[in-house]
């Protein structure tokens, strides 16, 4: 079976649910496999194996004709929406109850636990259906307002030579971009929270936030921008298949001004609050210099991480033209 059909079929699969997976890039491998041995015999050769997958499509059109008719966007971003769902339905809740379990724990007045539950189950179910809300509008918008960059795509016609190699370390980890969008919506949901109550609070009920700590809400503002531009670059990447090197350097430049901002939003008023509760421990375990080290920490392992990326990819592509030359 030839590479060039191992890599469309992974390309495929990557659009289709995952328990349909195997049953589906067995169909098409046999259905490539039948229309190569009906036209060309036994041995096709690359051009004309790239033909037939030429005429069968870009691989996200033939993961959308398994999946039938598509009503909340349109097929071409309809898998990426419910990869985001499938990912952030479950976490949304969880987050929500447990930051409202720990914020009456720390809480001095305490409370009543049964109403506290009911409470935090009520606020979840909202904060669940706000990130359904956000994110279908999201790609709501992002499909009638696309007309550019489909018109694009249906002008760039469809290459399968350029399709990404199975171990191509440049090709997207379409698990590790939906975790990555749905983590994302959910921290911007946050901090468009935050900056409508006035600060931190681990309360999440718009009408009764409880004890605000006030943040600095410019610093506030570009966490947002930071949080929101991951999303959207993540959302391209998945679209484009890949990550090229402006991408990736534009991910690690939004992350590195997102550190910065958890600096004076997160932990510069953390580590003040603690200081005016608690000034013993804080001077005798020094941790005044905490949120610097912090926030040096997080900087350090960001850039080792994509200096790691890069260097895979570029040894690839130093790969990929020796064994072409």
């Amino acid at each position: 079976m030839s590479d060039l059909i191992n890599r469309y079929v992974h390309q495929v699969g990557l659009y289709v649910r995952p328990k349909e997976r195997s049953e589906i890039e067995a169909e098409l491998r046999s259905q490539i496999q039948d229309q190569l041995e009906d036209r060309y015999g036994g041995s096709p050769t690359a051009a004309e194996i790239a033909t037939v997958l030429k005429q069968l499509g870009d691989p996200r059109a033939m993961a959308a004709s398994y999946g039938g008719e598509q009503y909340l966007v349109g097929p071409d971003l309809y898998p990426f929406m419910m990869t985001v769902l499938r990912f952030g339905l479950p976490l949304v809740p969880a987050v929500v109850v447990i930051a409202n379990v720990i914020g009456a724990v720390l809480s001095p007045a305490g409370g009543d636990w049964l109403g506290l539950l009911i409470g935090s189950l009520f606020t979840a179910a909202q904060a669940a259906i706000i990130f359904f809300a956000v994110v279908v509008l999201f790609f709501a918008i992002l499909q009638h307002s696309g007309e550019e960059l489909r018109t694009k795509a249906k002008k760039d016609e469809f290459d399968p030579l350029e399709l990404p190699a199975v171990g191509d370390p440049g090709a997207v980890d379409r698990f590790e971009s939906g975790i990555g969008i749905a983590i994302g919506t959910l921290v911007g949901i946050a901090f468009l929270y935050y900056l409508q109550v006035g600060g931190l609070t681990l309360r999440f009920n718009l009408s009764d936030p409880g004890a605000v700590l006030p943040v600095p809400t410019g610093w506030l503002v570009v966490l947002l921008i930071t949080t929101f531009g991951e999303v959207v670059l993540n959302l391209w990447a998945l679209i484009r298949r890949r990550w090229v090197l402006g991408m990736w350097l534009a991910q690690t430049a939004l992350e590195l001004v997102g550190a910065v901002g958890l600096y004076f939003v997160l932990f510069t008023p953390l580590a003040e609050r603690l200081a005016q509760t608690a000034p013993e421990l804080v001077e005798r375990l020094r941790l005044d210099q905490l949120p610097a080290w912090i926030t040096l920490a997080l900087v350090v392992i960001m850039v080792l991480a994509s200096g790691s990326k890069l260097i895979r990819l570029w040894q690839y592509r130093q790969g990929a033209i020796v064994a072409s030359s």
